[in-house]
């Protein structure tokens, strides 16, 4: 098997994980009623303080409009703020709420339950064999990042 038909098997495997877990507790992804671009927005604002909404947009990899159409839904639902920066006021900062900022943490902490039960379940070996996997899929991640800079 070559290198493409490799990287095919695992986002095969990586979607069917995805699904099997969402299954397993869709209730709180189900409740959100959010498009995934606006979670996405949400996960990268309650990240920082406060984000500059031209930051926002890159990190979204999209224009300045898209993000501020996401980012009034977000308003709408209580679960960010736009402020002025300070220093100078033509800049618009997103900040996410009390409200929003709970909503990451249910879903990180919903997430991360159903991972630990499934990590729990696998033999000594294969937790190994997965922790090396995901240290290995960190790194290349960082290393990415780093060259992006």
């Amino acid at each position: 098997m070559d290198q493409s038909e490799k990287v095919k098997q695992v986002l095969r495997l990586q979607e069917e994980l995805i699904h099997h877990r969402a299954m397993l507790d869709a209730g709180p992804w189900l409740e959100l009623n959010m498009s995934t671009p606006q979670l996405k927005a949400l996960l990268l604002i309650s990240e920082e303080d406060a984000i500059r909404m031209r930051e926002l947009a890159r990190k979204l990899g999209g224009s300045f409009s898209n993000a501020t159409v996401l980012v009034d839904r977000l308003v709408e639902r209580g679960l960010v703020e736009r402020m002025m920066e300070p220093q100078d006021r033509r800049v618009v900062l997103v900040h996410a709420t009390e409200d929003g900022r709970l909503l990451i943490e249910q879903l990180v902490t919903s997430w991360r339950s159903l991972t630990e039960a499934l990590l729990k379940g696998l033999s000594p070996e294969d937790l190994e064999t997965v922790r090396k996997a995901l240290g290995i899929l960190v790194n290349a991640a960082q290393d990415r990042d780093k060259a992006e800079e």
